[in-house]
């Protein structure tokens, strides 16, 4: 048998049922298809395809076979588009999941630098008891040595203090009022004493300053 006699039994192949056809195009990979007057042309890639002689094919059969055709493609978009819609779910996943770690460690490092923050507190206050009376001893300036190492530590963590004076004006924002005060002094709405400083972390309100309000003149009765 010559090249070109294998060569037609290869490119040819005589499909008697529909049965036959079906069996032929679930074992291939079909990328497009075209009809003529006695058969089927399946083209494989830009070189192969095949002509299927429709031998004794009704008609109703070859209507199956496209609508089996137009199965096969609408599949193919439902199986793309469900591939396109988890990888898209999944990238939301990854943003979301990196967000939620970000949002925990910010919180972790919040939560350690208040405390921080009240020790510091206590610490200035303590500080403050020796002022007027050892100020100048190798006490209290080692206690002031500790204090601005403290400090340092906090600015390094991009920690503020809200900068704040009697007669500021309140800014809930900022600013935590412990109490209404009536005040000859001070206007309604000023701050007549800062109980407590505020801070900021990555200029986010770390801890808010306690403060007194005034609530202007008492009215006179």
């Amino acid at each position: 048998m010559s090249d070109q006699t294998n060569n037609e039994k290869k490119d040819n192949v005589s499909i008697t049922s529909l049965n036959d056809l079906i069996d032929f195009i679930g074992s291939t990979n079909i990328i497009t298809t075209s009809k003529g007057d006695d058969s089927i042309i399946l083209k494989f890639n830009e070189k192969d395809k095949f002509s299927i002689y429709l031998n004794k094919i009704e008609d109703e059969d070859i209507q199956s076979f496209e609508k089996l055709q137009k199965d096969l493609d609408l599949a193919k978009k439902e199986v793309n588009e469900k591939l396109l819609r988890m990888a898209a779910d999944f990238d939301n996943y990854k943003k979301r999941n990196q967000i939620e770690k970000s949002q925990a460690t910010f919180a972790a490092k919040e939560n350690m630098l208040r405390d921080l923050l009240f020790f510091i507190d206590n610490f200035d206050r303590g500080l403050s008891l020796y002022h007027d009376t050892d100020k100048n001893s190798d006490f209290y300036k080692g206690m002031v040595s500790v204090q601005k190492d403290f400090l340092n530590f906090i600015e390094k963590n991009n920690i503020k203090k809200i900068e704040l004076n009697r007669g500021d004006e309140f800014d809930p924002n900022f600013h935590q009022a412990l109490e209404l005060k009536n005040s000859d002094e001070f206007e309604n709405n000023k701050i007549i004493e800062v109980v407590q400083s505020g801070y900021t972390l990555d200029n986010k309100i770390l801890r808010p300053a306690l403060v007194i309000v005034s609530s202007g003149v008492e009215n006179e009765q």
